[in-house]
């Protein structure tokens, strides 16, 4: 997991975050939490729009996918099987996003097959043949910013001194040792504050 340089700042918030992972946040739409479905937007548009535009769509388009996309994570998500190791949420969120991208692909194609000529074809031959692949395209980039988010989300599950180790060796990159002694605590309890922070945000992602 990447993050940003040292100079860069995100706002923290506080308060524990109260979603064990990432699909608490959408799972609360069904008690009318809008809160809820506002954070899981926000975390997951730079993996979507990523894939998007992977495939070469254009800004308008890249869109006009993520939002049907989040239109059907919304009404698809009382189907997803989070429990089961098979079946990563990642991997869910991707066959969602090829899907839409699929027909958003095809949409295209009958309307400039509808003119036809050399257009239509080259249109159909821009199509991507990896959309249609199960496997999860990989964009480190996107997944960076994701796990940023995230930890705007639970930050507040922690300690201050346990998140301070887990930033300031795994954001601001400083040595072990440094951090062991601004903060006053032991290089091993160190390590093991940045273990538990990076595994916990591992599991709020989904990134399995």
């Amino acid at each position: 997991m990447i993050f940003a340089s040292r100079n860069q700042h995100f706002e923290m918030s506080s308060s524990k975050s109260h979603f064990e992972t990432s699909l608490g946040l959408i799972q609360n739409l069904k008690e009318g939490d809008d809160s809820g479905w506002r954070r899981f937007v926000h975390l997951y548009t730079p993996l979507i729009y990523a894939w998007c535009r992977k495939t070469g769509l254009q800004e308008a388009d890249t869109a006009d996918v993520c939002q049907e996309v989040f239109r059907s994570v919304a009404a698809g998500v009382d189907g997803l099987r989070y429990d089961d190791p098979s079946h990563s949420f990642r991997g869910w969120l991707w066959t969602i996003t090829r899907h839409s991208l699929s027909k958003h692909f095809q949409r295209h194609e009958r309307a400039v097959s509808a003119t036809g000529g050399t257009d239509a074809f080259a249109m159909m031959s821009q199509v991507p043949d990896w959309i249609d692949d199960d496997r999860v395209p990989e964009d480190q980039s996107a997944e960076s910013e994701v796990i940023r988010r995230a930890a705007e989300i639970i930050r507040g599950d922690f300690s201050e001194k346990t998140w301070q180790a887990f930033w300031l060796t795994t954001v601001e990159d400083l040595a072990t040792a440094d951090v062991a002694e601004r903060l006053g605590m032991a290089q091993n309890a160190i390590r093991q504050a940045k273990f538990r922070v990076m595994a916990r945000l591992k599991e709020f992602v989904g990134f399995a």
